[in-house]
């Protein structure tokens, strides 16, 4: 029997993210586990994982163990490339290896677990080989929010844009990343960051708006997260007395919604009915929020579709968009 002294729980660990079968073959590794290991090992960690995910192997019960103490546990994982960590049950028939630092991002690794050490097998089964690849680290930026620092001045504007990264970027200079400008002037980011680690926003302060359009540019490269991504989003800011749509986003998560984001507080007294809406469906309750118009229609829709707001919207001043506009909702 195993060591006495752990908490036994029945269940893998969260993030074993894929469990397998030995023998089940995937198209991205160079090669199967070897089948003749399912009696010993029924699940394990494979495919495509986090760099920051742990590596689990599971002991089929009904074993004759050997030493299975703290000590003995930690040199039953050996990687290739080679990687420091540490080992520990996660119940009374999971091993999981931690590795000390992040794995590399989108490298391919050979785990040998010694699980002759562990448990009597027959000869030449004392070692088992598996392979684990870490996701390819990317950056995806977009603007979600453009609004004055105060509503009866227009001309400086906060501008907060999400950051989605393909894997957790926990512990990561994901920040250092990043840089925005508005002409020759710097802009000052401040961030926040969601505890999953993958998902991220900045504000980026004291936007200025002036009597013409401008351009923010925000540049990144993510070479500090482990990517090869190097990019930069330009983002045109409205000049003051132009009413812009910034974005429209759509969200089927609960209540189906569509949001019309603009550059300018909107009127919240005037009545929408007919002037914004989506096209080809009567019954859309509309909201209105700051600068966000909210659609939501009375019935679930499927497909692209396209809200429209006509001409005669007004901003919180009272000056009117000026001219229709479509926008596809997907």
């Amino acid at each position: 029997m195993p060591r006495a002294n752990f908490r036994p729980r029945y269940f893998l660990h969260a993030l074993l993210l894929t469990i397998v079968l030995v023998g089940c073959r995937s198209q991205e590794e160079p090669f199967a586990p070897d089948a003749a290991f399912t009696p010993y090992i029924p699940a394990f960690t494979t495919g495509h994982i986090s760099a920051r995910s742990p590596i689990l192997v599971r002991i089929a019960q009904d074993q004759r163990w050997k030493d299975t103490s703290d000590a003995a546990i930690q040199k039953l994982f050996e990687l290739d490339p080679s990687v420091s960590g540490t080992v520990r049950w996660e119940d009374d028939h999971t091993l999981s290896f931690q590795p000390a630092e992040r794995l590399e991002q989108e490298q391919r690794y050979t785990v040998s677990f010694d699980l002759g050490s562990l448990i009597e097998v027959p000869e030449g089964m004392e070692e088992f080989n598996f392979q684990v690849t870490t996701v390819r680290q990317g950056v995806d930026v977009r603007v979600t929010d453009m609004a004055p620092l105060s509503r009866n001045d227009l001309t400086w504007q906060r501008v907060v844009l999400a950051v989605s990264t393909s894997d957790d970027a926990t512990g990561q200079d994901l920040e250092g990343c990043f840089s925005a400008t508005q002409g020759e002037r710097t802009i000052p980011l401040t961030w926040e960051h969601e505890p999953n680690g993958r998902y991220h926003r900045f504000t980026a302060d004291s936007v200025r708006r002036g009597g013409m359009e401008s351009t923010m540019e925000v540049f990144w490269n993510a070479e500090r997260i482990g990517s090869e991504d190097n990019s930069k989003l330009l983002f045109d800011v409205p000049a003051i007395g132009d009413i812009a749509l910034i974005s429209a986003t759509t969200d089927s998560e609960g209540d189906q919604v569509a949001t019309l984001l603009f550059s300018d507080p909107l009127d919240l007294t005037q009545d929408m009915s007919g002037l914004v809406g989506i096209a080809g469906e009567e019954d859309v309750r509309i909201t209105v929020e700051g600068n966000r118009i909210l659609l939501y229609p009375s019935e679930r829709l499927s497909g692209d579709r396209q809200g429209y707001v006509a001409a005669g919207v007004r901003n919180l001043n009272g000056k009117r968009i000026g001219k229709d506009i479509t926008v596809d909702l997907t």
